[in-house]
């Protein structure tokens, strides 16, 4: 019992629910569950889930970063046009990582040591990404060659899949970070960022880290589209900051920060992907689409925060204002 508790008020339980109930539905719709249809739904969508992790990290310190998708947009890119000028893919892809990087040190920078707005610096730097990746690229075009797809689509080690190991690489960074010390600044400073400066903790040296974090998580999630399209285009992340916000917050992440982790991020994009994929399949216009696709959204995100609020009047009943 204690166990099922535990896993019931955990924040990111809502959105593990809601995605698999709804990959239930999918599989009623679609037939049945085949491994090939999760390859291929993880291939799909690895991108996805990559920028909702970076989002993730930098709304747990009280701020949030609207450029990733612009990031993506960038990296995609320049991958493609190094590839066009005869650059080895593998070495394309690492320079599109570095891209990325610099982008969220760029970012780091100004949220950090110039402590700008985070909302406000990241609004900035999306709009001069995305219009350096128009400058690059002023439209889709160009090609990758078809064995980074086939990479891609295969196992390293012919054990885990690709795509998973793509996710795996940012787990692995967000958890060693978490177990150090300075994760439990990380909420500190998330939950009340005032004590957090007059604590000692090291606020600028934090906020430098999840942004650069979330422009590695960009870069990644480029690559995974990238490979996936093997083409280029200047706009492919324009709606991913947005969609990666709304999955931070179905999966319990408090946009207030030091609230949620980054499971609540990974299954909150894992449903809003799996949600396109049903309405997708019901062959319904585009319109209609559209419209399915915003209100089950919002009943997702009502649904999370009114069992976060549940949680947190639970675990700070006088806070919450019950006496």
């Amino acid at each position: 019992m204690n166990k099922i508790k535990k896993l019931t008020s955990w924040s990111a339980f809502p959105s593990m629910l809601l995605f698999i109930i709804f990959l239930i539905i999918n599989a009623i719709i679609s037939g049945g569950m085949k491994a090939s249809f999760f390859s291929s739904f993880i291939a799909t969508n690895a991108g996805a889930i990559c920028v909702a992790i970076g989002v993730t990290a930098t709304i747990l310190v009280a701020g949030t970063d609207i450029s990733l998708g612009s990031i993506v947009s960038l990296v995609n890119v320049v991958i493609v046009t190094l590839c066009g000028k005869g650059v080895p893919v593998p070495a394309a892809a690492f320079a599109g990582i570095g891209v990325s990087l610099l982008c969220g040190m760029l970012n780091g920078f100004f949220v950090g040591a110039m402590r700008i707005n985070p909302l406000l610096t990241t609004f900035a730097t999306s709009t001069a990404f995305a219009g350096i990746a128009l400058w690059i690229m002023p439209f889709p075009g160009g090609s990758i060659d078809f064995a980074f797809s086939d990479w891609y689509s295969g196992r390293l080690f012919r054990l885990i899949p690709t795509p998973i190991c793509m996710i795996l690489i940012l787990i692995v960074i967000w958890v060693v970070f978490m177990k150090m010390p300075s994760g439990l600044h990380l909420f500190a400073l998330g939950k009340n960022v005032n004590k957090a400066y007059a604590s000692g903790i090291n606020a600028p040296a934090l906020r430098f880290f999840v942004h650069t974090f979330a422009g590695l998580s960009a870069g990644i999630a480029s690559v995974c589209l990238s490979a996936n399209i093997c083409a280029g285009s200047p706009t492919l992340g324009a709606t991913m900051s947005m969609n990666s916000i709304a999955a931070a917050v179905i999966g319990g992440v408090s946009l207030n920060g030091g609230t949620g982790n980054i499971w609540g991020g990974i299954f909150g994009a894992a449903f809003l992907s799996i949600l396109t994929s049903i309405v997708v399949s019901a062959n319904l216009s585009s319109y209609v689409q559209s419209f399915i696709q915003g209100l089950i959204l919002l009943i997702g995100i009502i649904f999370s925060v009114v069992a976060a609020d549940k949680d947190l009047r639970a675990k700070f009943p006088r806070k919450a204002g019950i006496r």
